[in-house]
């Protein structure tokens, strides 16, 4: 195993027993490096780096096994025999040059199908449950909350580009020897980011973006790009082509609030603020007397004990909520 100096990522990604340790194929070298990375905590990000530039470049190999090709060629050949047993006893023409050329094409066909076959990535899958948050940590060190109802998922060939349903705050790690970008992808847009903490919400057939610090790219699906600055809100529909909402907004802790169990509103109305727990807790909400949708709220809502929920948003609306079979029957007090 090595014992020379790692200044450069190629350094790393161009030594064997790294590669080794990435893929834990030997004990030897895999103590070596955990070892030699706890005495060096100023080379972890190059290390981490180094990690994903192995990892994305590696290539399953699959060699076809020679017993497979000539059990292959007998069967072939023995099909063409009994083809042609009647025959006169001239050269067969599987024997041919020309013949021969076409068979050894076929076999080499078939080695290269089964090494694009077994070349598959795998895909990584985080789902929450209604009323559970969820703290991930991504290969490359993002850190992400998940909200309730939601799904992130992405694949191991590229762990910075991840898909989204659902909602979550992202607080993403820069590359900054890679200046690699991390992109989230809903129906509706992606967003494109090199390190930054921003919120997407993707509910209702729109995505909801609230950047809190750095700067993003929106792409959204009909193909326009909208650049986001810290405090900027923008949500889109695919579905209706349009944005709904373009705001400025100096409180950040109204789009993230969730992150901490809580929601807050500043003279949102209960419709709004209503459709927010039916996110969380996938419970039907039904208003009996309608005029109550606009009713104004403002102030904070926990949100991880239901019937809490319910006691301070009638107190703060005004109004009674009866809980039945999983529906939320909403009355005018």
């Amino acid at each position: 195993m090595s014992k020379k100096d790692y200044s450069t990522i190629e350094d790393f990604t161009s030594d064997t027993s790294f590669i080794n340790w990435v893929n834990k194929s030997q004990l030897s070298d895999v103590k070596f490096w955990d070892h030699w990375i706890q005495g060096h905590p100023n080379q972890q990000q190059m290390v981490s780096d180094a990690k994903d530039i192995v990892l994305g470049i590696q290539f399953k190999k699959a060699v076809l096994p020679s017993t497979k090709i000539n059990s292959e060629w007998d069967k072939f050949e023995n099909t063409l025999l009994a083809k042609n047993q009647n025959l006169t006893q001239k050269t067969p023409f599987y024997n041919s040059r020309y013949f021969l050329n076409i068979a050894a094409s076929l076999i080499i066909l078939l080695a290269i199908t089964h090494i694009f076959f077994t070349n598959k990535t795998a895909t990584t899958v985080h789902k929450t449950a209604f009323g559970e948050i969820a703290s991930i940590s991504l290969p490359d060190g993002t850190s992400v909350t998940l909200n309730s109802n939601s799904t992130l998922s992405y694949t191991s060939d590229d762990t910075r580009t991840v898909f989204l349903q659902g909602e979550a705050y992202f607080d993403v790690e820069k590359k900054r020897s890679t200046k690699a970008k991390f992109t989230v992808n809903t129906d509706d847009l992606a967003v494109e980011v090199f390190g930054t903490s921003f919120n997407v919400n993707n509910r209702k057939k729109s995505t909801k973006v609230f950047l809190e610090e750095g700067i993003i790219s929106l792409k959204l699906k009909n193909g326009i790009e909208k650049n986001m600055i810290p405090g900027d809100l923008i949500s889109y529909s695919h579905s209706t082509n349009e944005i709904i909402e373009e705001a400025r907004l100096n409180h950040s802790e109204l789009q993230t609030s969730w992150k901490h169990g809580s929601l807050i509103f500043d003279r949102t109305t209960l419709d709004t603020a209503m459709q927010n727990i039916e996110n969380t807790y996938g419970i039907e909400v039904i208003f009996i007397d309608d005029s109550i949708r606009e009713v104004l709220i403002t102030g904070a809502i926990p949100t991880q004990n239901l019937d809490i929920c319910i006691k301070t948003i009638e107190k703060s609306a005004n109004v009674r909520i009866v809980n039945e079979n999983n529906k939320l029957y909403i009355h005018k007090e």
